[in-house]
């Protein structure tokens, strides 16, 4: 046996255990909610957060709702799982009631750079002032293997879906996947360079 065959067959144990890179994900349920709001008044609705993998800041904003919303962030952590999030949406004197439609971004945000967005949709049904109205009924818990798929990138996709937030969730999963590629190119390169002087 030569002696480069147990050199070569150490590299190739290497290369067989090193873990494949895997992209933390983001997931939010449901992926719609209808909310009744009065003009002068504020209602809240629940949405479901799973976090696998992230952990830091998550940032709550609207797309083509003329509200205001509470919270506009909350710190996220690698342990939630079901997590309950109450949004608030407040009334706006300004508007004529009526259906609003627009999206509710989340966008995560870990170390400090973007590392996934979801957006789900929203319809407000904006009323006049009316001492009948109650806060919202907390929706049915959605499936847990539904959060799993929104959190893996395999719920559907709209096309008003923000760009920034696709690209940017991309971007995240991309950085993973060549980066473990270049450690593991790094890691054959040196061990073929030592192989190479020693021979």
């Amino acid at each position: 046996m030569s002696k480069r065959t147990p050199f070569l067959f150490f590299i190739i144990l290497i290369l067989s255990t090193m873990p494949l890179p895997r992209a933390e994900a983001l997931g939010i349920g449901p992926p719609s909610f209808e909310l009744d709001l009065r003009i002068d008044g504020s209602n809240s609705t629940t949405v479901y957060l799973l976090s696998d993998g992230l952990e830091g800041e998550l940032i709550i904003g609207l797309e083509s709702l003329p509200f205001r919303v509470e919270p506009s962030k909350i710190n996220m952590s690698k342990e939630d799982h079901y997590r309950p999030v109450e949004i608030t949406f407040y009334g706006n004197e300004t508007l004529e009631s009526g259906v609003y439609e627009g999206i509710v971004t989340f966008i995560a945000y870990t170390g400090g750079f973007v590392a996934v967005g979801i957006k789900i949709r929203a319809k407000i049904n904006l009323l006049e002032t009316s001492p009948e109205l109650h806060h919202e009924e907390e929706p049915d818990l959605p499936d847990i293997d539904d959060l799993k798929d929104w959190a893996e990138g395999k719920q559907e996709t709209s096309e008003e879906e923000p760009e920034t937030i696709e690209e940017a969730q991309v971007s995240k999963n991309s950085s993973f996947i060549f980066g473990g590629l270049a450690i593991g190119i790094a890691v054959v390169l040196g061990l073929i360079g030592i192989w190479w002087k020693r021979r």
